[in-house]
């Protein structure tokens, strides 16, 4: 079953779809958070085809729109790291809240700046037992140095929001100012769970460092973390060997640690 459903974060209407498998009356939880600029579907639908593979092998999911994003309400100039770690709070309470759920076997998916909310939700909740990133966010600040021109610096300082050229979105400074205080490493260094990390070689919007930067930051109290490298995928895994790959072994990584 795929049904829409819509919450409440900081006065603003989220909305997603939850999948809930066939059969027995509750199921482990798998949370998803997209990326910078993406939506509850992702590129190519990948986040779509990943929820019902998962929900297909016995896994509830809820994938959502941050706020400003995709449908949800909100603009997204008006989006920071903090108010997705924040719709992330309460899509996480929304999931773990279903009955159809079962709260204590809780996993996220974090994809590119999703997996800042990710891995900040698997720090915050003793539910989530398992966490997988996606060509994952590191380090805030390179995303300040792509943006961050002359120009739009004065516009940001001006008028508290500049239109990026290229983007179809405008970002407000509190964005820009979120980068600086926020460091998805120090999450990670405190969660104990199971992690799994994709990326690929080729990827032209982050640099492998940062999943190998996780991949150390984990280790630090993670009981079992592994690093797929793919040679070509690209940021979104949109080869047909990437894509078919990262799907097949992100479910197995959840079926593997939360049915159990």
């Amino acid at each position: 079953m795929e049904k829409f459903v819509e919450f409440k974060s900081n006065g603003k209407r989220i909305v997603g779809f939850l999948h809930i498998p066939e059969g027995k009356p509750k199921f482990p939880g798998v949370l998803l958070c997209h990326g910078f600029t993406g939506t509850k579907s992702e590129s190519h639908f990948i986040f779509t085809k990943l929820a019902r593979n998962l929900a297909e092998n016995g896994i509830a999911v809820l994938r959502f729109d941050f706020m400003g994003s995709g449908d949800s309400e909100g603009k997204f100039e008006e989006m920071t790291l903090e108010t997705e770690m924040a719709d992330g709070e309460r899509a996480m309470e929304y999931l773990i809240k279903r009955k159809e759920v079962i709260k204590e076997k809780i996993g996220v998916v974090g994809l590119s700046m999703g997996a800042v909310t990710a891995t900040y939700l698997a720090s915050k909740y003793k539910n989530v037992k398992s966490l997988c990133l996606w060509s994952p966010l590191a380090y805030p600040s390179i995303i300040r140095k792509k943006i961050l021109t002359r120009k739009i610096k004065e516009k940001l300082e001006k008028e508290g929001k500049a239109y990026i050229t290229g983007g179809g979105h405008y970002i407000g400074k509190g964005f820009i100012e979120s980068t600086y205080k926020v460091k998805p490493l120090e999450f990670a260094s405190s969660f104990s769970g199971r992690v799994m990390i994709v990326h690929s070689k080729d990827d032209q919007t982050l640099p492998i460092q940062h999943s190998l930067a996780y991949f150390k930051k984990f280790h630090l109290k993670s009981s079992f973390c592994k690093l797929l490298i793919f040679e070509k995928g690209n940021h979104t895994f949109i080869t047909e060997h990437s894509e078919t790959t990262v799907i097949k072994e992100t479910t197995h990584f959840f079926t593997d640690t939360l049915r159990g």
